[in-house]
C-alpha cells in the first residue's frame, strides 16, 4: 500500500487527508467506503480503489469549506457555490483482524486525520467491541500529536455510523449512553445499500461533511 498514490490519478498539488474505518467483520464497513467515497468524479468502484492484502483505499475530492462545515450536523441547507480548498480524501478498510500486523500499522494509524467507526444496529455487541478497535490507533495519534491528550475534547474527529438501518423491526435503540454519546462524536443511522442515504440536502450528509471538514482542519494544525 505504500505505492498506491502513483495508482490513481489524480492531480497535483492537492493536500491529502486520512480517513481511518474500523468495526468488527460483517458491520458493512466495505458498503459504507463505497458510499463515502462514491462522487461524479469517481462513479465506479474501480475508479477510486486500490487495495492489497492489509488495506483496501478508496479515494475522492473533498470540497473544504469552513463555512458549511462549521454550520452544524443540524443544517440541513445545500453548501454555498463558493467551493472551498479541494483535498483528496482516502479511505482506509482494514482488510486483516485487528491483532494482526499492529506493528506495522501504527506508522499508518499515525498519519489518519480522522476516525469513522461502524457498529450493525442489529448487534449492539459491535458497538461496544469499538472500543477495543479504536484503542491502538487512538494512542498512535495522540503520541503523534504530543499536545493533544487521549480523548481529550480536542481529540482527533471521530463520527460514528450505525448500519442495517433497513433491517430494524422498530426504531433505533437508544443512543444515549453509547459510543457517540460518550465520545462526544456525531452519528449516522443509514442503509448503506441506499445509494441516497448521503444525499444533498439530508441530515446524513450535514454530519459527513462537517466530519470531513474537522479532519481537515485536524490534518492542518501543527503536529
Amino acid at each position: 500500500m505504500k505505492y498506491f498514490q502513483q495508482d490513481l490519478q489524480r492531480p497535483k498539488n492537492l493536500a491529502t487527508f486520512r480517513i481511518l474505518i474500523l468495526g468488527d467483520p460483517g458491520v458493512g464497513k466495505t458498503c459504507l467506503s463505497n458510499l463515502l467515497a462514491n462522487s461524479p468524479m469517481t462513479p465506479t468502484r474501480s475508479s477510486r480503489t486500490v487495495s492489497d492484502s492489509e488495506w483496501t483505499v478508496q479515494v475522492r475530492l473533498h470540497d473544504y469549506n469552513p463555512i458549511w462545515g462549521t454550520e452544524g450536523p443540524e443544517e440541513l441547507e445545500e453548501p454555498p457555490d463558493a467551493s472551498g480548498a479541494v483535498h483528496f480524501v482516502e479511505f482506509y478498510d482494514m482488510n486483516r483482524a485487528a491483532n494482526e500486523c499492529r506493528g506495522a500499522r501504527k506508522h499508518l494509524y499515525r498519519k489518519m486525520d480522522g476516525i469513522v467507526l461502524v457498529y450493525n444496529l442489529q448487534d449492539m455487541e459491535t458497538q461496544d467491541n469499538l472500543h477495543d478497535w479504536m484503542y491502538g490507533p487512538l494512542v498512535e495519534i495522540s503520541q503523534q500529536r504530543k499536545h493533544k491528550r487521549l480523548l481529550s475534547s480536542h481529540h482527533v474527529p471521530i463520527l460514528v455510523v450505525g448500519t442495517m438501518l433497513d433491517r430494524l423491526a422498530e426504531g433505533p435503540p437508544n443512543r444515549r449512553g453509547g459510543i457517540a454519546h460518550q465520545l462526544g462524536a456525531e452519528e449516522v443511522l443509514i442503509n448503506c445499500l441506499d445509494p441516497h442515504a448521503l444525499a444533498k440536502g439530508t441530515r446524513n450528509l450535514a454530519k459527513v461533511s462537517h466530519f470531513l471538514n474537522s479532519s481537515v482542519d485536524w490534518m492542518r494544525e501543527p503536529e
